[in-house]
């Protein structure tokens, strides 16, 4: 579900906004444009819906146009708007807001917008043109579920698209090298630590922190060495690091550990999309029950269910009873003798080859 970010302080439209039938987005209504620039980096939304005539105009959508992903439609009593902005946009729709009916006309306008994307998504040569960018989590709330593998796996997935770049952003925080690092055989530097030391520099210290995998559209941010190191990082840095990456790539890949702590959550609140990797077991029913309330409920979420046994209907039926998230994807359990891995040209990856079964996980990003 998209989100509508609706700056207006017309009675009559705040009274009746829940009137609004809009299945596919969810609006959010903000009165004061003194904190439009705290709701827009909070909410991150696809579409921004504001007038012409408010204070500091120019300034306003000007900060806007540095925002990767969101649509900006201007309203105005008088339709008109200086054409020097259809050089910052490639799209200004221009409608008064003054009713209820007015702003189901720009939904209707929105759904055509969104209608557009989807016949243009493809050129003749069937290459996918992206114009929102997602920021994904995969978080779980047990250990053992191949979280990693599959967040690899999406990366995988989606590389082979055109001129689309992938941040792969590693937050299992420990002593020394992490899974993925292992099973990507990666170096230890560049990793988070450097863009700790320069964050000053934006856009230059993500870039030096960096670990570009050869001959692919994938970089990876890799944690700190020591746990000394990542407990300076502090929710601060990680939404400046997400505001730095969301202006370069166009899916930034969260591998989010099941923790409780500030990062992990804030992380989640930060995303899109909220990925949650369960392997189908009792454990995981209560679990996931105590986790709804800490995700965003504007955010799209799903389960993922991996490594399920034929024998887990019922596990999965009860999954369904008791908690409110869709299931997207069903992953079987792979016995090892029957495992294959992730191989680019002659080498190989210490992670099981899922291509083959997450079609329906990359459509939800795409």
């Amino acid at each position: 579900m998209k989100l509508i970010l609706l700056v207006n302080d017309n009675k009559n439209v705040i009274e009746n906004i829940n009137k609004i039938a809009a299945e596919n987005y969810k609006i959010v209504c903000l009165k004061n444009i003194t904190y439009l620039k705290h709701y827009v980096e909070e909410y991150m939304p696809s579409f921004l819906i504001l007038s012409s005539e408010i204070e500091n105009f120019d300034n306003i959508i000007n900060y806007v146009s540095q925002i990767s992903g969101c649509e900006l439609i201007i309203t105005g009593s008088e339709g008109k708007v200086d054409l020097k902005f259809q050089r910052i946009f490639n799209r200004i729709v221009v409608e008064k807001l003054t009713s209820i009916k007015d702003l189901e006309r720009i939904i209707s306008l929105i759904d055509r917008i969104e209608s557009d994307k989807s016949i243009n998504s493809f050129n003749s040569k069937s290459e996918f043109k992206f114009i929102n960018q997602q920021v994904i989590s995969f978080y779980s709330v047990q250990g053992g579920t191949g979280k990693t593998s599959l967040v690899f796996n999406l990366a995988w997935y989606l590389k082979n698209i055109s001129n689309v770049k992938i941040l792969l952003i590693d937050l299992n925080f420990s002593e020394g090298p992490t899974d993925l690092q292992i099973n990507l055989k990666l170096p230890l530097v560049p990793n988070l630590s450097l863009f700790m030391d320069s964050i000053a520099d934006g856009t230059q210290s993500l870039s030096n922190s960096i670990v570009h995998l050869d001959g692919l559209n994938i970089d990876v941010l890799q944690p700190p060495l020591s746990i000394y190191q990542s407990d300076k990082f502090n929710i601060d840095m990680l939404n400046h690091l997400i505001y730095l990456a969301r202006n370069n790539y166009n899916f930034i890949i969260a591998d989010v550990p099941n923790k409780y702590d500030n990062i992990c959550l804030e992380m989640l609140n930060l995303s899109t999309i909220s990925f949650i990797v369960v392997q189908p077991d009792v454990s995981a029913v209560c679990r996931l029950s105590y986790l709804q309330k800490f995700l965003p409920a504007y955010q799209k979420k799903a389960l993922i269910l991996n490594k399920v046994f034929k024998n887990a209907r019922g596990i999965i039926s009860e999954l369904k009873s008791e908690i409110s998230l869709p299931i997207c994807e069903y992953i079987p359990f792979i016995k090892d003798s029957e495992a294959k891995y992730v191989k680019n040209g002659k080498e190989k990856f210490n992670i099981i080859d899922l291509q083959s079964k997450i079609s329906n996980l990359a459509f939800q990003v795409m």
